[in-house]
């Protein structure tokens, strides 16, 4: 079965001789973070997590489970491991510890000295020393947090500190070299080859020969891992190693900043023996100022110190030299590679609006065309068939035309026919009423049906007169009068046939001419679609047969063909583009400019464009646009500015330098090139706050030019800065800042 994660499959055995690790949880044989050495051995066995840069045995993160097994190593809580059912594998029985003795002498009453004899728990060294808090591992509540309840118990706890009153050396400073002395190998420091310690008294330790001092780190030459490489492992075999900042705990004034006065107190001293004449004139100090500028690294403590020398004479024998900061006259422009293109809004692609075959090409590259001009010419059956269509519309729609004229007119005199003809009309005024007019079969109808109620009428009066002289019968009478009755509901019958048949023939006339009108206009509106004027459509009608399938491709706007793809003879389809075309009179530059450079533009600034083969020409523009967005391969933001070239000079696809012109002889802050350092992450110059008095000031900087350069944030007008001299301070400050850390910068800065 294959065993779990933790200390049993670990590549490297854990052991507790190195003591145990209270900030990583692991014994300091196999934690990483402590000694970096390990990391190959543990790779190599394939026992990393990439993710979190640590053992995989090792990673609580990703295998929670693991945390109880390593805490069973722990040498104060082994039992606690039996709890999770882990036991650690048994490794060899170490001693019993001893108790460290202290040489402290004791106190006049007999009593132990405060210190490590009078510590709740008593010293050992069985786990090592802690080198990061200056006390044994065994009583270190900073790196082991379950001790922390014994001393509260035993009333040793300093609650404004919180750690052991008996460890805490801001309040009893006296414990700190009592606790130093337990160190293991403070005393014979010759014997052993162990780097040195210095005392944390101020001016306990006597200065050293300047020789012997490295003025580069703070610290004498013989315990320098700086300037030596071969003691690190030396400090780090003492448990004595800042990993995060890559030096001694014991000089890590970053971790310990009580440190410094300890290490200063060594510095040599002006007047002794190998001192340095410069030691004696400059003196740095900490302030506690803030920063000026968020835009450099918020983590350099450069603009902390102050430089003050023993004398202002001695400054200027130095060659300090100052300056006021004032405003100057000054341009500045952003000059980046630029290449030419078309203005792609005046840019147009020419496709045909039909297929066909090319019959001619008219138009050839670098032609200029005007609007209305033929390019090429087609044979399309496409065309001839819409044409052929929209002529057979318009036949129909003559003879629909005709057709419903005629109904018209006919219609219009049954209307008249109707008027005259009623029953009560003569028939000779019925003749001359209607003399003329058009009206066809239904006006012989009418007037027979006119004649035989005329008749009937007649008959009717006859035979009433004769009845009413007694020559014949009432039954005579009554049928005369039936006939001239029939007779008249024929007359009104064939009356309202004749208006409802007219109507009815005038409506489908009518109808048909409307039909007739839509198919002609979908037919022209077809031959509009595919390109055809008002005036070919009207001349379609004396279009021979040949030429109803030719389509003239003509330009729709004025320029330059730049792209030709279409040859005579060449099958081409509708989505086919033949021709290119572009006014040249105005084009695009398009550059790219880096971020930083991106708050000082602004639309519409000038822009002067020249090319290495156009000598002694330059072209004008503005900027006309600025993305929104970075490109995601080059990281850089592209810019457009419009150039005019009425001489045709420019091409698209040249190569050039662009200038964008930020600033033409403006009143800005400036100082001199010469006054402004660098400390490796920070733009900085020396502000004077007295005659032996000098401040460095974190500075963002603009444009330069003529020997100067634009002060953005970090002065004000007025203030005096050095020149001449700026070097040295600088180096002399960043000698002072070395243990800070101020000069670790990542790369690439």
């Amino acid at each position: 079965m294959k065993a779990s994660l933790g200390p049993e499959v670990s590549p490297v055995k854990p052991t507790l001789d190195k003591g145990w690790c209270g900030g990583h949880g692991v014994p300091e044989s196999v934690c990483t973070r402590c000694d970096d050495s390990l990391i190959e051995t543990f790779k190599k066995a394939g026992d990393w997590c990439k993710e979190h840069n640590l053992p995989e045995t090792q990673c609580t993160t990703c295998h929670p489970e693991v945390a109880a097994k390593w805490a069973a190593l722990k040498p104060a809580g082994k039992a606690g491991g039996a709890e999770h059912g882990y036991a650690p594998a048994p490794t060899e029985a170490p001693a019993a510890a001893a108790p460290v003795v202290s040489d402290a002498k004791p106190a006049p009453d007999g009593k132990p000295a405060f210190g490590p004899d009078t510590s709740p728990v008593k010293p050992t060294l069985d786990k090592g020393w802690c080198g990061g808090h200056g006390v044994p591992e065994s009583v270190c509540t900073r790196c082991d947090d379950s001790l922390i309840d014994t001393f509260k118990n035993a009333g040793d706890w300093c609650k404004e500190h919180d750690l052991p009153e008996t460890q805490c050396f801001k309040c009893h400073p006296e414990v700190e070299a009592r606790w130093a002395a337990l160190k293991p190998g403070a005393k014979k420091p010759a014997d052993t080859e162990k780097p040195a310690e210095p005392t944390s008294q101020p001016g306990a330790a006597a200065p050293v020969a300047a020789d012997k001092w490295c003025f580069d780190h703070g610290v004498p030459k013989a315990v320098c891992t700086r300037c030596d490489a071969s003691l690190i492992q030396k400090f780090k075999d003492e448990h004595d190693w800042c990993k995060e900042h890559g030096v001694p705990e014991s000089q890590c004034t970053l971790c310990n900043p009580e440190v410094r006065e300890t290490w200063e107190a060594m510095r040599p001293r002006a007047g002794a023996p190998g001192a340095l004449g410069r030691e004696s004139i400059v003196k740095i100090e900490r302030n506690g100022r803030l920063t000026t500028s968020g835009e450099n690294d918020p983590l350099c403590l450069i603009e902390t110190s102050t430089i003050r020398f023993l004398d202002a004479s001695i400054a200027k024998q130095a060659g300090i030299e100052v300056t006021t900061v004032r405003p100057r006259r000054m341009s500045a422009s952003i000059e980046v590679p630029a290449e030419v293109e078309f203005d792609a809004t005046r840019v147009t692609r020419i496709t045909p609006r039909v297929s066909g075959v090319a019959r001619e090409v008219r138009a050839n590259l670098g032609d200029s065309v005007q609007v209305g001009d033929v390019l090429a010419v087609l044979d399309s059956v496409l065309l001839g068939d819409a044409k052929s269509q929209y002529i057979e519309r318009q036949q129909d729609f003559r003879v629909a035309e005709a057709e419903h004229a005629r109904n018209q007119t006919i219609y219009e005199g049954t209307q008249r026919l109707l008027a005259a003809a009623t029953s009560e009309a003569a028939p000779g005024e019925i003749q001359q009423r209607l003399e003329g007019v058009p009206v066809g079969e239904a006006k012989a109808r009418l007037l027979r049906a006119h004649a035989a109620v005329q008749l009937a009428r007649l008959d009717a009066a006859r035979e009433t007169q004769l009845y009413e002289t007694k020559i014949n019968a009432e039954k005579d009478v009554q049928m005369a009068r039936a006939t001239l009755a029939a007779a008249e509901a024929d007359f009104l019958a064939i009356r309202e046939e004749i208006a409802f048949t007219r109507q009815k023939d005038q409506f489908a006339a009518e109808r048909a001419l409307r039909v007739a009108r839509s198919a002609l206009d979908a037919a022209e509106r077809r031959l509009h679609i595919l390109g055809l004027t008002d005036d070919e459509i009207a001349a379609l009608g004396t279009t021979s047969h040949e030429g109803l399938s030719r389509y003239e491709l003509r330009s729709p706007v004025a320029g330059r063909v730049v792209e030709r793809h279409v040859a005579p003879g060449e099958a081409v389809e509708d989505a086919h583009t033949l021709f290119v075309l572009a006014d040249t009179a105005r084009l695009w530059l398009m550059a790219n400019v880096y971020e930083r450079d991106l708050p000082a533009l602004r639309e519409n600034q000038p822009v002067l464009f020249t090319v290495d083969g156009l000598t002694g020409e330059s072209f004008q523009g503005r900027l006309s646009w600025i993305s929104s967005q970075v490109d995601d391969k080059t990281r850089l933001i592209p810019v457009r500015a419009e150039l005019a070239n009425p001489d045709g000079l420019l091409r698209a696809r040249m190569f050039g330098r662009a200038r964008i012109i930020l600033r033409d002889n403006a009143d800005v802050l400036s100082v001199p090139v010469e006054s402004v350092q660098t400390d490796g992450c920070c733009q900085l110059v020396f502000v004077r706050e007295a005659d032996d008095l000098f401040t460095p000031r974190k500075l963002r900087l603009g444009a330069s030019g003529g020997g100067y350069v634009e002060v953005l944030r970090g002065l004000r007008e007025g203030e005096a800065i050095v020149t001449a001299g700026s070097f040295l301070m600088k180096t002399e400050i960043l000698k002072g800042s070395i243990g800070a850390g101020c000069c670790e910068v990542e790369t690439g800065r």
